[in-house]
């Protein structure tokens, strides 16, 4: 029974650790940096520390056979343009599917962006250059804040007639918990498992 007991507290444990929500922060200024909160601990995915790496000659063949082309004309010699198309379409519906699901578990905190447009050149196509920008900018940010809400965003499109380079700073923040992530994930090695064999 305290066997029993255990267990289920650890099933407990567990759970209620993957209903608490990763956080990501993306940023943008020159280039991207993207970092996970969880807890107490941080992980930054973007910038990537470059690992320089030699590849031995047998490596890099073995790698050239195991390559994507090399498996996708293997697939295509065995089954037949029809067959693969079918299966792929199956497996991008599967995943198309799941990632709807998932986003809408997706909480968007913070959304910030600030466009400055570059006119130091010809000011009247600078100025034509703004008015479709500006439309285009403003009816996604309206569509995607339709879509989901956040607390606190801002987004300004600009135009410097002395600026020679465009600037953009963003910041954005998510949340989602892990638990409804493994869930869509299981979902979908479930589903494409078949498909994905195909590249063994």
């Amino acid at each position: 029974m305290v066997v029993l007991y255990v267990v289920l507290g650890a099933l407990l444990l567990l759970v209620l650790l993957l209903l608490i929500p990763v956080r990501v922060r993306v940023d943008f200024q020159e280039e991207f940096r993207i970092q996970l909160r969880y807890l107490f601990l941080r992980y930054t995915l973007l910038p990537a520390e470059e690992k320089p790496e030699e590849a031995t000659e047998q490596q890099e063949e073995e790698a050239s056979k195991n390559s994507f082309p090399t498996k996708l004309k293997q697939i295509l010699k065995r089954e037949g343009t029809a067959g693969f198309l079918k299966s792929l379409f199956e497996f991008v519906n599967l995943v198309k599917d799941s990632s709807q699901k998932f986003i809408s578990h997706v909480h968007l905190s913070q959304f910030d962006l600030y466009l400055c447009l570059d006119g130091a050149g010809d000011a009247s196509e600078a100025a034509i250059q703004y008015g479709e920008i500006s439309a285009a900018v403003y009816s996604a940010c309206g569509f995607l804040f339709g879509w989901k809400k956040c607390r606190r965003k801002a987004v300004l499109v600009d135009l410097n007639y002395k600026a020679e380079k465009s600037n953009v700073r963003f910041t954005c923040r998510l949340s989602a918990s892990p638990l409804f992530a493994l869930w869509e994930i299981l979902h979908v090695l479930k589903g494409g498992l078949p498909f994905l064999r195909k590249f063994r």
